[in-house]
């Protein structure tokens, strides 16, 4: 890094890509209602993004910023793909159908995480659950 860089953001707080929605939106007072009428107010033609967060890993890596667990065994990351399985299925049924996709981004943690298998599974539930463009 050059000096003037580090001269002038080595102490600033500057924001960081690490989850979404990001943290500062977090608040008691959205739930699952405030959720469900933000998914279904989605305009019906507007195409979406989905972001798909794994947050487990085998070991921290020296410069990660991310909210991760670390994990040797694979149970924790096979029970929360459980409950990713639901979360799609629920935004997919709230958001307008079919939720028009133009993206997907895995991010985590580390995805690499998943075995094969579970993640050939989840993208073909994220198939049959949203309308993805032809240059997804």
């Amino acid at each position: 890094m050059q000096p003037s860089a580090l001269q002038k953001y080595g102490e600033a707080r500057l924001p960081r890509y690490t989850s979404y929605p990001p943290s500062p939106e977090f608040s008691p007072t959205v739930g699952s209602d405030t959720y469900a009428a933000w998914l279904s107010g989605l305009p019906s033609a507007a195409p979406a993004s989905l972001y798909l967060h794994v947050p487990f890993c085998r070991s921290m890596c020296w410069y990660c910023g991310c909210h991760t667990t670390i994990t040797a065994k694979d149970q924790p990351v096979v029970e929360y793909l459980d409950l990713l399985r639901k979360e799609i299925d629920m935004v997919a049924t709230r958001a307008p159908q079919p939720l028009p996709v133009d993206r997907v981004h895995f991010v985590g943690g580390t995805p690499t995480i998943v075995a094969p298998a579970d993640f050939v599974a989840l993208t073909d539930l994220l198939l049959d659950r949203f309308g993805f463009a032809d240059a997804a």
